[in-house]
């Protein structure tokens, strides 16, 4: 009788070692996979050697950023609504950007300093600024 319980407890134990590890292996894949940068919502400038910057095109390159990585969150009636055919004139007209000085556009600092950082890649961040420094257009 004393063997039946033993294996029985064995079985249960590693019945529920395999759930816990199953549910820790699917809890933790969900973790946001970018960098987060330490910096308190200043964020990278390309300082590379080639200044020269291709034109950023907001439909193509822009709008699927915002969409893919904050849309989860900011969908539709969220302030800013990123899945919104009116998606550029929710964070222009919203007052997200800031011409005069793109890294401290509230794109960044909504709703706290550094925000962004963990839902957008380093070279996501460089690709907003250099189309906020363009003149942010709807292009």
């Amino acid at each position: 009788m004393h063997f039946y319980f033993t294996i029985h407890f064995m079985k249960i134990t590693t019945f529920l070692f395999g759930i816990t590890i199953l549910i820790s292996v699917l809890f933790f894949s969900c973790e946001n996979a970018n960098i987060h940068l330490d910096d308190a919502g200043f964020f990278l400038k390309d300082t590379s050697s080639n200044p020269t910057v291709d034109t950023v095109h907001f439909s193509t390159q822009i709008r699927p950023v915002l969409q893919n990585n904050c849309g989860s969150c900011h969908f539709a009636g969220a302030t800013p609504d990123f899945e919104s055919p009116n998606i550029y004139n929710n964070i222009v007209g919203g007052n997200y950007i800031n011409l005069a000085n793109p890294e401290n556009s509230n794109l960044f600092f909504l709703p706290d300093p550094g925000h962004a950082d963990g839902y957008l890649a380093p070279v996501e961040h460089i690709l907003i600024v250099k189309w906020i420094e363009q003149g942010a257009p709807n292009n």
